[in-house]
């Protein structure tokens, strides 16, 4: 397959790594440090999910925009949106990258319930096919990757059951893609209910942590209730798009963050902890605006945003 991918990050940047290695044609779009280290070196990916740690360098070409990775590679089949949502991003790239994508299936990566959405508003819900990426991964340096201990996986699929015949082909080639790459793969109906549930995961555990300033175990060993009932409004929420979460959503998604390491947090809690740029409105922000669209409130989720956002002004 010809894949672009947006962004040599930790997702973009291992995912585009294992595919380049099983033999497909990716290239990446990037800029300044990141462009130069794939164009000087190649994306570097450390698993240390092995025993021993291994360390593989991969040419992977980089461009500066989606026009000249479709001119790199003579074409493109696919496009996997894998950046960071952050203030003053560009979520789908330049204004030239999304006129480049037009017409191209588009994959979503993002812990954000929003953005599945606002790529249909971009490029037509019959091109896009909503993701979830699950791997421990941190970028160690430009185009540098280091997997953690964990899954590695990528499922994704279409808005609708409407989706038309060649979206289908192209996700079922991209997981058939990634399968032989060595990751955990899926082209699946239920693509938005696993994009609410991951979120019901991630953005609870990450918010409440925030907030708290505590890790996953003290969440479900200490606050549970509190844990449960921000879960409980992004269901409402969910369901209130059209969402068919199962019934017993919640129950699933408290159990699966009791399994979890208790010292684990997320992204997006460490980026608030250390005043860094962070996913706040992304996540929580798209909760929040997902609700008002489904005329659900989310009094929660209101108030963490807002005591957060006061947090990082004063820091």
């Amino acid at each position: 397959m010809k894949i672009g991918i947006l962004g040599a990050g930790a997702i973009g940047g291992y995912f585009g790594g294992i595919l380049k290695a099983a033999g497909h044609d990716v290239a990446f779009v990037a800029r300044g440090e990141t462009l130069k280290a794939l164009e000087e070196t190649g994306v570097t990916l450390v698993d240390a999910h092995r025993e021993p740690t291994t360390t593989e360098i991969i040419k992977v070409p980089g461009a500066r925009s989606f026009a000249e990775v479709g001119d790199l590679l003579g074409g493109l089949d696919v496009a996997i949106i894998a950046t960071k949502a952050l203030p003053g991003n560009e979520t789908f790239g330049s204004a030239e990258d999304r006129e480049a994508l037009q017409g191209i299936p588009v994959v979503t990566t993002h812990n954000s319930v929003e953005i599945p959405y606002l790529a249909a508003e971009e490029f037509g819900a019959e091109n896009i096919l909503a993701g979830v990426a699950r791997v421990y991964a941190t970028r160690v340096g430009p185009a540098h990757i280091r997997r953690n201990p964990g899954p590695l996986s990528l499922a994704f699929g279409p808005l609708s059951a409407e989706a038309p015949g060649s979206l289908r082909r192209t996700g079922q080639e991209l997981a058939a893609a990634l399968t032989e790459a060595g990751a955990s793969s899926k082209f699946h109906d239920a693509a938005l209910v696993d994009v609410w549930s991951k979120a019901m995961f991630v953005t609870s555990t990450g918010t409440l942590g925030a907030v708290v300033d505590k890790p996953i175990g003290y969440l479900c060993q200490e606050i549970p209730g509190q844990l449960e009932a921000f879960m409980k409004e992004v269901e409402a929420a969910g369901r209130g798009m059209g969402v068919d979460l199962p019934a017993d959503v919640v129950e699933q998604t408290m159990e699966f963050a009791r399994q979890q390491h208790p010292d684990n947090t997320s992204s997006m809690q460490r980026d608030i902890k250390a005043g860094l740029p962070n996913e706040l409105d992304a996540q929580v922000g798209a909760i929040r605006r997902m609700g008002v669209k489904a005329g659900v409130t989310t009094p929660l989720w209101d108030f963490a945003q807002d005591v957060l956002e006061a947090q990082l002004r004063s820091a």
